[in-house]
């Protein structure tokens, strides 16, 4: 055997028992030191790998590491908190300010029909009766029908409310007279209470917009209202479209977008 068989047989098994081999060594001095030095080292590697022992000071950078980590996720968990009561805040100043603004809209819409009954006061001492056919005819202007006799009416006719046209009315009550008014395009979500010195009334949401009676104060309206939803038949509310208030410019907006579908 010779040097370089030996070196290749022994990378391979340190610990070799080959005769050829051992032989070789024995008569090699080269080959002998070479076969030392590679067995110690041999020694050396089993000695670790079976009891391995960790570096110096690998404890405290584990420790430390951990704790960067913890301060890590309680950082997030503050930003997440924090980041939750923001959009918590912003959510419930955005219900108190839809929730105010329903709210003046509907005061502002109460006051308005107050308003206009005072600015109009003198329709108050109309003494009427208003004949069937003029009746029909207000209503028609706004492609309602009467469909049963709503009762004794001292004034009809068409009226600008707040932002389009509507029909009011005039009739006896038991205080005095009771002012009716229909205003299309009026939309409300729940009754609204009309108040003053003089009157007393409410507000009723309808599929098409709404319906105000108003009285002197005591007077009873129970079931005037309901009477007068079901003795007028109103048209089915047209599609609302943002930004328009009158049927010319709603008419005009829905002729486009036909043309353009």
């Amino acid at each position: 055997m010779n040097c370089l068989d030996f070196h290749r047989l022994l990378l391979a098994d340190p610990f070799c028992k080959d005769e050829a081999a051992l032989a070789h060594e024995a008569e090699c001095e080269a080959c002998a030191g070479f076969a030392r030095e590679l067995r110690a080292q041999e020694v050396q590697l089993r000695t670790l790998l079976q009891s391995p022992k960790a570096p110096e000071g690998l404890a405290d950078r584990v420790r430390l590491a951990a704790g960067f980590q913890q301060r890590a996720a309680n950082r997030r968990r503050w930003w997440y908190a924090a980041a939750a009561g923001v959009l918590l805040s912003i959510g419930v100043s955005m219900v108190s300010v839809v929730t105010t603004s329903l709210e003046r809209s509907h005061l502002v819409l109460a006051q308005s029909v107050l308003d206009h009954i005072d600015d109009e006061s003198h329709h108050l001492r109309e003494v009427g009766p208003v004949s069937g056919g003029r009746l029909k005819y207000v209503f028609k202007r706004f492609g309602a029908d009467l469909v049963a006799d709503i009762g004794q009416v001292n004034f009809a006719a068409e009226c600008l409310m707040r932002t389009r046209n509507g029909v009011h009315l005039v009739m006896p009550g038991q205080r005095g007279p009771v002012t009716v008014f229909f205003m299309p395009d009026e939309h409300l979500d729940a009754p609204v209470a009309v108040d003053s010195k003089r009157f007393d009334g409410t507000i009723l949401p309808t599929p098409w917009g709404s319906l105000a009676l108003v009285g002197e104060n005591g007077e009873q309206l129970d079931g005037l209202g309901d009477r007068l939803l079901a003795a007028v038949a109103w048209p089915a509310p047209a599609p609302r479209l943002s930004g328009i208030v009158d049927r010319g410019h709603r008419l005009v907006a829905l002729t486009r977008q036909q043309q353009d579908g």
